[in-house]
């Protein structure tokens, strides 16, 4: 359940003109056609660039606007593979080219009269829409290669599902600041934009069911390959199935639809790791196969799909749910976790911390999880080693929210000065602490979790280097890597018509997957097949072969680079 309801005025196609005081934004045209059903014309046709027509904004540029449209490029380059949070990160390519759009014709308006308003709106909106491309940016280009649980331990596995929530959320707030930062939205006054917010909505819900689908299918097929399914694992995967509606109807809150997709992603994780990874360890193996384990799963997903609002309360009993069940992860009973509140806290942060300390802040939040695991265990769990830990957790805690405040943007960093900032000092003296910690506790040699948060060290200073030299290393696209090296032909069939309503030729490059190719596709459709399209259109390799949305051209092309395909609607 996704997509347009009906293109509102600031959408990229068609854009009605606003009143004749405000600048018109013409409409986008769709990419060149190869021709429609029936055409006798047998000129060649040059195709046009998918990416291109996704990117490039329909005015003409302006110095000024050149570090937008580079942004736009780079991130749009990286969304065109996303597995995830796809709709979302199109529509937000589209909302920053339409306000690139609506800049040059305030530019343009400047140089034909006198117009301070317009001098006003370009020069107060450049700022924000770069500082939010370059957010952007920070992480497009990782997170176009992921797409469902990696790793090859339980922490792995929590670090990846929390990374997973921190970009999810970090990718709708990206969108729902270009929809309403007062200094970008002022550029399309008199402009009705009510509609906006519903779209946003819907892509989400598109984006949550389309990736929960994928989880659960995930699950299914790891557990299919048993001789017997445990009663409690059918049950689970039973009310999988009934969030999974619920997600795609939009019937379940957002808090509730955040913590389903997160706890189904730490169960496909899980799944994984007990089923699909020879290189783990045989204790370990036949713990996270364990009937408490999946217990506690079931547990967990039985009560999200008994939730029915957000509330607080609501959201503590899932929480606590949640815990319990990282706990029987970690070997722990669930019951008795006397641990400080602030230990909870620390996850909510590790994907809050930028380079150059994210990495060692996740290494610190590593070794506070691994001082808690010893504190659970009877031997170690006495009054001393609890106040132990609580200055422990607490001195993190406040190490990882100066890392937080300190880099609050993607820029430069002068490494040169690295272990002369605060937030490196202010996590140092978390290190410190931890290492008093498991001296008191009695843990034995120190050394390898000394090399653990060097090498942290070390990879955040690698990571930051790579990012100051980002313009140097990743330069403005050529033409011809605009244009890409494949070429694709679709045709859109409508089943009940029994007719071919459009076909186009585009080139792309090799990594561009089948679902931005419907995307872009059905924004030159007729506005009545629009969504449709965009929801329920499926591609077929003729004559039978129907194909994945998460497929690449390459995938399908092979070494020929010409591929032709048939979008049934």
């Amino acid at each position: 359940m996704s997509d347009r309801k009906a293109p509102p005025p600031t959408s990229p196609r068609p854009r009605p003109p606003p009143p004749t005081s405000k600048p018109v934004i013409q409409p986008r045209r769709p990419g060149s056609t190869s021709g429609t059903a029936g055409s006798s014309s047998t000129t060649a046709v040059v195709p046009s660039s998918l990416f291109t027509t996704l990117t490039k904004p329909t005015t003409e540029g302006y110095p000024a606007t050149e570090v937008i449209k580079y942004l736009i490029e780079v991130v749009g380059r990286d969304v065109v593979s996303f597995r995830r949070n796809a709709q979302v990160s199109y529509m937000l390519v589209d909302r920053a080219r339409d306000i690139c759009d609506a800049i040059n014709t305030h530019i343009k308006k400047t140089e034909s009269g006198i117009d301070w308003s317009s001098f006003e709106m370009f020069t107060d909106a450049i700022d924000p829409v770069e500082d939010a491309l370059f957010k952007l940016v920070a992480f497009t280009e990782d997170e176009k290669e992921l797409h469902l649980v990696e790793g090859n331990s339980v922490q792995d596995c929590i670090i990846y599902v929390n990374n997973w929530a921190t970009n999810r959320e970090e990718i709708w707030s990206m969108l729902d600041l270009l929809e309403t930062t007062t200094e970008l939205t002022n550029l399309f006054s008199g402009i009705d934009v009510s509609s906006r917010q519903a779209e946003r909505e819907e892509a989400r819900i598109h984006d949550d069911r389309t990736f929960f689908e994928e989880v659960i299918e995930e699950i299914d097929r790891a557990f299919s390959g048993l001789s017997k399914v445990p009663n409690t694992v059918r049950t689970m995967t039973g009310n999988l199935r009934e969030l999974l509606n619920k997600v795609s109807a939009g019937a379940i809150p957002p808090g509730i639809t955040a913590f389903t997709l997160k706890a189904g992603l730490l169960v496909q994780g899980v799944t994984r790791l007990a089923f699909e990874t020879p290189s783990l360890d045989p204790t370990t193996v036949a713990h996270l196969r364990s009937a408490p384990v999946w217990g506690a799963a079931a547990q967990l997903v039985e009560l999200l799909n008994s939730t029915r609002d957000d509330d607080a309360k609501s959201m503590d009993n899932v929480r606590v749910k949640y815990e319990e069940f990282l706990g029987f992860l970690h070997n722990f009973t669930g019951k008795d976790l006397d641990v400080p509140r602030s230990y909870i806290d620390l996850l909510k942060l590790a994907g809050q911390v930028r380079r150059p300390f994210h990495s060692q802040a996740v290494a610190l939040i590593s070794l506070c999880r691994m001082l808690v695991t010893e504190f659970e265990k009877d031997a170690y769990r006495t009054p001393d080693n609890l106040v132990s830990l609580e200055e422990v957790l607490d001195v993190t805690l406040n190490g990882l929210q100066d890392a937080v405040s300190a880099i609050t943007e993607l820029k430069m960093f002068n490494l040169a000065s690295f272990e002369d900032h605060p937030a490196y000092k202010a996590l140092a003296k978390a290190q410190a602490r931890i290492r008093a910690c498991h001296k008191s506790f009695g843990l034995g040699d120190w050394n390898q979790w000394e090399l653990f948060i060097v090498d942290a060290i070390r990879k955040d200073k690698e990571r930051m280097d790579r990012l100051n030299k980002l313009l140097e290393t990743r330069p403005p696209l050529t033409s011809q890597e605009r244009v890409g090296q494949f070429e694709l032909t679709v045709e859109v069939y409508d089943r009940s018509k029994l007719t071919v309503v459009h076909q186009t030729t585009y080139s792309m490059e090799g990594s561009t997957r089948l679902s931005a190719v419907r995307w872009t596709i059905a924004g030159a459709l007729d506005e009545s097949l629009r969504k449709y399209t965009r929801q329920n259109g499926e591609f077929w390799l003729l004559p039978d072969a129907m194909c994945k949305l998460h497929d690449s051209i390459s995938q399908l092309a092979g070494s020929s680079r010409r591929l032709s395909l048939r979008l049934i609607i």
